[in-house]
């Protein structure tokens, strides 16, 4: 499994450009906060600061006289930035039972205010998160999709997966919190800055344990950040196991290894719950660690806050106010802490998105010009009413291209799986492709579809070399019956149709007619609108490959590719498709490559490879005659 080349650095510079396209919904978020901040900080002036020293004023008064108090009166502790507030005479008992309700009922009005935008803030924060997760998963999955084959079969399916279903739920959790870290941050910036206003000399103090924490925080999520690196991998595995099993069920049944496959999923589940333990042990020592340095950072100004009031430097209202802001301050540090835990999880998770964002799509190593902006192959040239006449000129290939790896002294470069190979099609050809399994016919096919890119040589069609041809363009123009069956899951009516989507359900009748599949789907009691499961599960191995028949039928391509394509029908079947075919390759360049040998008797050509060359060339008669492998294999059929 494959992670980002990026350092950690850059990986987090990357993760934070990431989010530029929300910038404006962060901007919200912040503007929110703030606000919710400004409320606290109300609502601590309110109750621990002119309720407190209002109380002080008119505790025990007999009210012989008026008394005066004041509210939002700030006191700086050196003299600086005081405001004397306003003042408020209170006559008697029950104008000051009066002031009171006033002041609980601004509370009360500050903490709803607060309420409504901490509401918007983590609304407008889990939206970003939705849509962040919405465009990765799209890009995700173009990628792949994109991508080359070559590249494809280097990946776990398991791992692929992960990175697009738990990888991206992880950023998408993460930045639901960022509302709360933002609140956190926010407030402890607002905190500290009014904190500096009201007393610098005591607000220093407060400050010199921050470094401590920060080391701390940073300390401890590096090894998060490890540990959850470890989890996503060991995640993929897993997928990774359950796929096989899902996929290879009968065969783990017929050889009863049911438990040897047990033993193995849970030597991989018990590794992803000791890490998953380690990241756990490390996320839960921070919190009380953040709280132990907090709790003396609070013990410290309020032994000094305590020493001024006795010396009649402050007010009461003045000491516990600031002694509840500093409390406020290191509460959201707390916050941050178990906030930085996820960020380390997420990075880890987004080392392995980029990983993934960063496949190149089909051909870019193509001679042409790509345009990194748009994706696009300038210049590419569209196939026009192909004739289908084909050419391979000296084609080479191996699936590792030697140019393409950075070769070591001594080191020899990977075996050519298509050796020199050279031929010609004409249009409306049949060519027919036999020898040994692992000789290449497949591959050589690949080549021309353009899974691949060929090492070395030239493939036309037309004349025109197929690398300058828009691959789109290509592959519109052949059609292909692999050899592993694949269908969708949906009906009947849609995997015919595949690729054809404007297609009218007649012609797609008539395909499933010429394809010997009309009679099985019309037998069914929902016909063309039965669903037939995932990966055509419902039916049989002979009706699926049929309808996958079909499905080139309605393509209508020039050049045709079958690849096996009657493996798995009875003799029957085989027979009537075996005459549907030949109407369906009249005037189209055919490729068809079989193990029967009866199959390919017909043909205009017939190219008899092994290890990666052709051997002999001819039709069946002249083979035959020549006493050759084909002879040999034709002769091994027979016997």
């Amino acid at each position: 499994m494959q992670t980002s080349p990026f350092t950690k650095n850059q990986t987090f510079i990357r993760f934070v450009r990431y989010h530029a396209p929300y910038t404006g919904s962060i901007l919200l978020a912040m503007a929110f906060a703030l606000v919710g901040a400004v409320c606290d900080l109300g609502v601590l002036q309110i109750i621990l600061h002119d309720a407190i020293n209002a109380l002080e004023v008119v505790s025990g008064n007999s009210f012989d006289e008026p008394v005066s108090v004041r509210y939002f009166q700030r006191e700086g502790s050196e003299g600086m930035f005081a405001f004397d507030g306003f003042e408020v005479v209170l006559a008697d008992a029950g104008d000051a039972l009066e002031y009171f309700l006033w002041l609980l009922g601004g509370m009360l009005i500050l903490v709803f205010i607060k309420g409504f935008f901490i509401y918007g803030n983590d609304y407008v924060m889990a939206r970003v998160g939705h849509k962040l997760a919405f465009r990765l998963r799209n890009a995700l999955y173009q990628r792949i999709v994109s991508a080359p084959l070559g590249v494809l079969r280097e990946e776990r399916t398991g791992d692929l997966m992960t990175r697009i279903t738990d990888d991206v739920r992880v950023w998408q959790t993460l930045v639901a919190a960022m509302a709360g870290i933002i609140r956190a941050v926010v407030l402890v910036v607002f905190f500290v800055s009014v904190m500096l206003i009201t007393s610098f000399k005591l607000t220093f103090f407060v400050l010199l344990f921050l470094p401590l924490l920060a080391y701390l925080i940073t300390f401890i999520g590096r090894r998060i950040r490890g540990a959850s690196t470890e989890i996503q991998r060991q995640s993929a595995d897993i997928y990774s196991q359950l796929k096989e099993t899902f996929s290879g069920i009968k065969i783990i049944k017929s050889f009863t290894s049911e438990h040897t496959e047990t033993e193995r999923f849970r030597t991989l589940n018990w590794s992803q719950y000791c890490s998953a333990i380690r990241r756990a042990r490390f996320a839960a020592f921070l919190p009380p660690m953040i709280e132990w340095l907090g709790a003396l950072g609070i013990a410290t100004v309020f032994g000094l806050c305590c020493w001024r009031v006795i010396s009649g430097q402050l007010s009461i209202g003045w000491f516990i106010s600031y002694v509840g802001m500093v409390s406020y301050m290191f509460k959201p540090i707390k916050t941050i802490g178990n906030v930085n835990s996820a960020l380390q999880q997420c990075l880890a998770s987004a080392e392995r998105i980029f990983y993934l964002l960063d496949f190149g799509p089909e051909a870019r190593e193509e001679k042409g010009i790509r345009n990194l902006a748009t994706e696009k192959v300038e210049n590419s040239i569209e196939l026009q009413n192909a004739r289908g006449a084909v050419t391979f000129q000296n084609v080479s290939f191996s699936y590792t291209h030697p140019s393409m790896e950075h070769m070591e002294n001594g080191q020899t470069p990977p075996e050519s799986v298509i050796k020199n190979v050279t031929f010609e099609a004409k249009p409306g050809e049949v060519v027919a492709l036999v020898g040994p399994s692992g000789s290449g016919k497949t591959t050589l096919l690949n080549l021309l579809l353009r899974f691949y890119e060929v090492s070395s040589g030239t493939i036309l069609i037309d004349g025109i070399p197929i690398s300058k041809v828009n691959l789109e363009s290509l592959r519109q123009n052949i059609a292909l019956v692999p050899q592993d069956t694949f269908l969708f899951d949906g009906t009947i009516l849609e995997n015919i149709g595949y690729g054809c989507l404007d297609a009218a359900d007649e012609a797609i009748i008539t395909a499933a007619k010429r394809a010997n599949a009309h009679a099985f789907i019309t037998k069914i009691p929902e016909g063309y609108a039965t669903q037939i499961g995932e990966a055509g599960m419902k039916l049989s191995g002979g009706e699926q490959q049929r309808l996958s028949i079909a499905r080139a039928l309605l393509k209508d391509a020039p050049i045709l590719v079958l690849d096996e394509a009657t493996s798995s029908l009875d003799t029957q079947s085989e027979a009537l498709i075996q005459e549907s075919l030949a109407n369906l390759m009249e005037g189209r360049t055919s490729f068809i490559i079989a193990h029967r040998l009866s199959t390919v008797t017909r043909a205009d050509k017939i190219l008899v490879i092994k290890d990666g060359r052709i051997i002999e060339t001819g039709t069946h008669e002249t083979l035959l005659a020549k006493g050759g492998l084909y002879q040999k294999l034709c002769a091994m059929q027979l016997s």
